[in-house]
């Protein structure tokens, strides 16, 4: 009867060990293969962030010059400087992105990998907070367009009236704005509505946080 329990104390060992070795290898595998197809996600951030970026400087240095050569022109020259200004944040949200994504170490443990996709995804909701205080001053783009296409000084030329009934369009504007500013909270980061919002620049950290979730649950599962 000993002899029968040590052979079953034996051959039970050797299944547990058979199982843990199992597990470790369907581990290995799933984490090299997620984290594989995570870091491919953020790659493509980085060609979106990078393109963005190459845009806007393009746009800051375009609108700079219209600037300058029209400094004769308050309005005009005031409407492009506001947006050479704006392009130029967004230059500066990009740059701070792709540093952030430089930053990730991919050989990480699982929960600070996820923390530090988190708080990128995180950063990219603030900066796009900010986007959307362009939209009040959409008679830049209005000053803009005149000028571009028609060579006209909307402002100079426009009458009184019509100026005074831009106030309070631009404030339903203003509005908008600052009810997209209070939605765009971190607190929604994880909302569906928000995950389509980032769809394309920043739906990739969405993405990536689910292929490390995955790790993460089989890990419990032991």
């Amino acid at each position: 009867m000993t002899t029968s329990l040590e052979e079953i104390k034996l051959l039970w060992g050797a299944y547990e060990h058979k199982l843990d070795r199992n597990y470790k290898l369907n581990l290995e595998l799933l984490k090299r293969t997620n984290l594989d197809k995570a870091k491919s996600k953020i790659t493509k951030l980085t060609w979106v962030t990078g393109l963005t970026l190459a845009f806007y400087i393009t746009a800051t240095f375009l609108l700079v010059v219209f600037t300058i050569a029209n400094f004769s022109s308050p309005y005009i020259a005031a409407s492009s400087g506001m947006l050479a200004f704006w392009t130029l944040l967004i230059c500066i949200a990009a740059v701070h992105e792709l540093e952030l994504i430089s930053r990730i170490d991919y050989s990480s443990p699982i929960t600070d990998l996820q923390r530090s996709l988190s708080q990128l995804k995180l950063v990219i909701i603030r900066y796009m907070r900010l986007a959307v205080w362009i939209f009040p001053l959409y008679m830049v783009f209005v000053v803009l367009f005149f000028k571009v296409l028609f060579g006209v000084d909307i402002v100079s030329g426009a009458d009184t009236s019509w100026l005074l009934g831009q106030i309070p369009v631009m404030a339903v504007f203003a509005a908008g704005a600052l009810w997209a500013h209070k939605k765009l909270s971190p607190k929604n980061a994880d909302k569906p509505w928000m995950n389509k919002l980032l769809s394309g620049n920043g739906s990739q950290i969405t993405d990536a946080l689910t292929l490390l979730s995955e790790i993460e649950e089989f890990e419990k599962e032991k």
